[in-house]
Order: structure tokens, then C-alpha cells, then sequence
């Protein structure tokens, strides 16, 4: 049996919270103005893709596991499609925002500090991973990054909430 099973598990099942309540507060949730209204639904958008990444991340490690792989494998494997995954999302939401929003509305910078802090620290945990750097605290990085993530999404969620002047 993995390491952290019972820890995975709950990430899984916070991370999946974090989605649904996110759609509840896309569909209730009234902006300003249209931009903001905008930006609003891709935040909401950006929580729910990190918070099902999440959870699939979560879920990752207990595949190769199942096919008899050794642990250390099972969490180098999943901290490289984690890496990847994540550094992709980072760039479509990005990508989302410029074309979506374009002169109108610039990306709350907080939230982009806050990104690009929690992607810089995230990558550097997973490829440490992939390189097997330390691998006698494999799973406790991954799990680490995967929390990281999860309080990432956590933070933009009390965001969305939070009304900006």
C-alpha cells in the first residue's frame, strides 16, 4: 500500500469539495460589469480545473501501484505528469485571460503573484521528484505539492468571494 493512502484520499476528496462549491458560487455569483463578470467565470473556471487536477493527482499514484510498480516509481511517474499538467493549465489559463479580457480588464495581480509563486514552488517539489533528488521523501513532496495546489485554489476560491474596488 502507497504511503500517505489515507491523506490522498482526503486531498481527493477536499480538492472535489472545492470544484462543486466553486460551480455553485460561478452560477450565484453577480459582477459589477460585464468584465468583471468576465473575469469572475474564468476565475471560477481556473478553481474548478486546478481543484479536478487535484484530485486526479490524488488519485495518480494508486495506477502504477496497482500494476505492482515500486512505490518510488509509482510517485516519480505521477510527479512527472503532475509537472507537466500543471505547467500546461497555468499557460492555458493565462492564454484564457489575455484573449478573453484583452485592454478591458488586467488579471488581478495578487493572484498572479500568488500563482506563479505556488507553480515556481510546486515544479521545483515535483521535478525534485522526477530526478529522484530526494527520493527518501518522495511522497511526502508530492503530497506537499499537491497541497500547495490545493491551497492555491483554496486562496483564488476566498478571492472570488472577496468583492475588489
Amino acid at each position: 500500500m502507497l504511503q500517505h493512502h489515507d491523506l490522498l484520499m482526503t486531498i481527493a476528496q477536499v480538492a472535489s469539495t472545492f470544484a462543486g462549491f466553486s460551480g455553485i458560487i460561478g452560477v450565484f455569483r453577480r459582477g459589477v460589469s460585464l468584465s468583471e463578470s468576465d473575469m469572475g467565470a474564468l476565475q471560477v473556471r481556473d478553481v474548478v480545473e486546478i481543484s479536478v487536477s487535484v484530485t486526479g493527482f490524488a488519485l495518480l499514484p494508486f495506477i502504477p501501484d496497482g500494476f505492482g510498480i515500486a512505490e518510488d516509481i509509482s510517485w516519480r511517474l505521477s510527479s512527472g505528469v503532475a509537472a507537466v499538467v500543471l505547467i500546461c493549465g497555468f499557460t492555458a489559463a493565462m492564454r484564457r485571460v489575455r484573449t478573453s479580457a484583452g485592454a478591458i480588464f488586467a488579471p488581478d495581480p495578487l493572484l498572479l503573484r500568488v500563482a506563479l509563486t505556488v507553480l515556481g514552488t510546486v515544479q521545483i517539489a515535483l521535478w525534485m521528484n522526477v530526478l529522484g533528488v530526494a527520493s527518501d521523501v518522495s511522497a511526502t513532496l508530492y503530497v506537499s505539492a499537491l497541497l500547495l495546489t490545493l491551497g492555491h485554489a483554496g486562496f483564488m476560491f476566498v478571492r472570488l468571494l472577496t468583492p475588489r474596488k
